[in-house]
């Protein structure tokens, strides 16, 4: 089974790596945590002071990574891109930078998602199953 899914292809024609389904079974756990505990937490009395929370802790996440990503700028730079005067050193410098930012920053993007994953749900659960239900009759 190992072997099939590593034979598969990502959209840039790599083979999908072990890292990428370490990296999806973390993104599981985390989203099966931060909703479980949003869940739990929804029973008390203090449920809005929940909800908000999550949302300054989504919303600080999110400012947080295009800010240390420098607002995806240096995403998809070429060399050819970059002023002319800049010597190679630098251009590689600048185009390594901006990869190593994003490598670094994986782990908010996993958390960015958990957070993301739990708002989803709960909309649908709020507002599309009662819609629904209303519509059939149910």
């Amino acid at each position: 089974m190992s072997k099939k899914l590593d034979e598969k292809k990502t959209r840039e024609g790599k083979p999908l790596g072990r890292d990428a389904i370490i990296l999806l079974g973390i993104l599981i756990v985390a989203s099966v945590v931060v909703f479980g505990t949003y869940r739990l937490l929804l029973n008390y009395w203090y449920f809005e002071l929940v909800l908000i929370a999550y949302m300054v802790i989504e919303t600080v996440f999110i400012i947080a990574y295009l800010i240390y990503n420098r607002g995806m700028s240096r995403r998809g730079v070429t060399a050819e891109m970059l002023p002319a005067e800049w010597s190679e050193e630098e251009k590689e410098r600048f185009i390594s930078d901006g990869k190593e930012r994003l490598k670094k920053s994986r782990w908010m993007l996993i958390v960015i998602l958990a957070f993301l994953f739990t708002f989803a749900i709960d909309a649908i659960e709020l507002i599309v199953v009662p819609f629904f239900a209303e519509m059939f009759g149910l």
